[in-house]
């Protein structure tokens, strides 16, 4: 009896400290999310003080110092808290898509969401002018309803071929090489100037932000956190695999499917406005485990927020190395990606997981 006292104190205190880990987890990637927020803030090409940025911030968008209000509120916050939702949304659907699929390597644009919407932007911008609607208005319209469309495709290859991991994955891959040739066959028909737009689409800039995509991406974003938020102890217990999850009761199958729907509406959320941003979605979800491991009740809120700062400090990094002509945090991600997806790939074949 007094071992087994023991065991249930040391599992008690092993919980106690674990969960605090956990927590100031959040509270420090918090904290460096809202840093690399001022510093975002206070960079760009005209240049503001920290000084200014808090008395334009308390001042609000209809302070004394016109100027100031202007590049605070109208040029800068937009960005930046675009930066956030962008990050979040890639975030979390990155963490949420290696779940469902079981794959270390999984992220939004496994499953072909990201090559579908700059299908629809490239589409919207070549034959944009034979409509009567403004070009940045049916740019991320069309952007958001190819990604959807892509969803569809891939629901309907699932519903032929069943729900499992390596439905998904082939039939991600038909549709993202799918839209990836056609996207090319757009960009070989158009003119230089045309080519030009889509290019630069396809870098994926903060620089697209308004206050009219946050507010829309924002939505998209509150309306799938509650189905998030309810479905984080079916995505833990499907980190033990499916047969231990069909034996706690859960349906498999169909927690797959809606986490796939809302994998699709976030990154839908994250890519129509700004464009393609690689790589956060499948680094953000590796850094939130290793801080706090597979329990998704922190796994989720810390994979939003790792996401963010990734985004958000790209967006600095492009600021400070290049401030006449900032560079697309979509070209940062991409080169900054790539050695953090060496060292995954690096650290699990080290641990024979590969």
């Amino acid at each position: 009896m007094t071992l087994t006292l023991t065991h249930i104190d040391t599992i008690c205190v092993t919980y106690r400290h674990t969960s605090i880990r956990r927590h100031l987890s959040l509270l420090a990637a918090s904290a460096c999310l809202l840093l690399f927020i001022l510093l975002d803030l206070a960079t760009g090409p005209s240049g503001l003080a920290l000084a200014e940025i808090w008395q334009g911030l308390w001042a609000g968008p209809d302070g004394a110092d016109r100027t100031v209000a202007t590049i605070l509120w109208q040029l800068r916050m937009p960005q930046t808290l675009m930066g956030v939702l962008v990050g979040a949304c890639l975030g979390l659907a990155g963490l949420q898509m290696q779940t469902i699929l079981s794959n270390p390597l999984a992220s939004p644009f496994t499953l072909g969401f990201s090559a579908a919407a700059g299908f629809g932007a490239a589409l919207a911008i070549m034959f944009g002018t034979l409509l009567p609607v403004p070009t940045y208005l049916l740019v991320p319209v069309a952007a958001f309803a190819m990604t959807l469309l892509s969803c569809g495709l891939v629901y309907l290859i699932v519903r032929l071929g069943g729900a499992t991991p390596e439905i998904l994955v082939l039939g991600g891959i038909a549709v993202l090489f799918f839209f990836q040739s056609a996207q090319s066959l757009l960009q070989f028909l158009a003119s230089p100037e045309v080519l030009q737009q889509i290019v630069f689409w396809l870098f994926g800039s903060l620089l697209k932000a308004t206050w009219t995509s946050v507010a829309v991406s924002g939505l998209i974003f509150a309306f799938c956190l509650p189905f998030i938020m309810r479905s984080t102890w079916a995505l833990t217990t499907l980190r033990l695999g499916d047969a231990n999850a069909r034996s706690l009761g859960l349906q498999v199958e169909t927690i797959r499917k809606h986490s796939f729907i809302i994998v699709a509406l976030l990154t839908a959320a994250a890519v129509s406005f700004v464009g393609t941003i690689g790589f956060v979605g499948l680094i953000a979800p590796h850094v939130a485990r290793a801080l706090v491991g597979e329990d998704h009740r922190f796994a989720l809120p810390l994979a939003a927020i790792v996401g963010a700062v990734i985004l958000v400090g790209a967006s600095v990094f492009g600021k400070l190395i290049s401030p006449a002509a900032v560079i697309p945090v979509g070209i940062i991600t991409a080169i900054a990606g790539v050695p953090m997806l060496f060292a995954v790939i690096a650290k699990r074949a080290r641990s024979g997981a590969i």
